[in-house]
């Protein structure tokens, strides 16, 4: 008989496992803002809550839908990137969790002096 928790662990080390590359967890201050011919401007100052070299994980005020195309702006580097709103999950207190996916793989965008290997751009 399968229990309910081991059935939650083979979920949880199958999406692992499904992961394009690894997740770190790590503050980088970023601006978030729309494209110009994508609709009403906002501009939002934040700084990340996990990242890959596939996007990042950070917390928004700005109301942002699924699928929604944004630039993230690295502000240490100044270096930017267009992405596309993949997740929104409201919290019961603070600013929604919004993932971000990079249209192309940019390892290199966090500037983390050695990403892991499997942070290859060749997806």
């Amino acid at each position: 008989m399968i229990c309910m928790h081991d059935q939650k662990l083979s979920q949880a080390v199958r999406w692992l496992k499904n992961r394009r590359s690894q997740r770190i967890e790590l503050s980088v201050p970023v601006v978030v803002h729309r494209p110009p011919s994508d609709g009403p401007q906002f501009y939002e100052a934040t700084q990340t809550l996990v990242v890959s070299a596939h996007g990042a994980l950070m917390a928004l005020t700005a109301m942002v839908a699924t699928k929604q195309r944004l630039l993230v702006q690295n502000t240490g580097s100044g270096e930017q990137q267009e992405c596309r709103v993949v997740y929104v999950k409201q919290e019961q207190t603070g600013p929604p969790r919004v993932a971000l996916e990079f249209t192309r793989p940019a390892p290199s965008f966090w500037r983390i002096a050695f990403p892991p290997a499997d942070w290859a751009a060749s997806t």
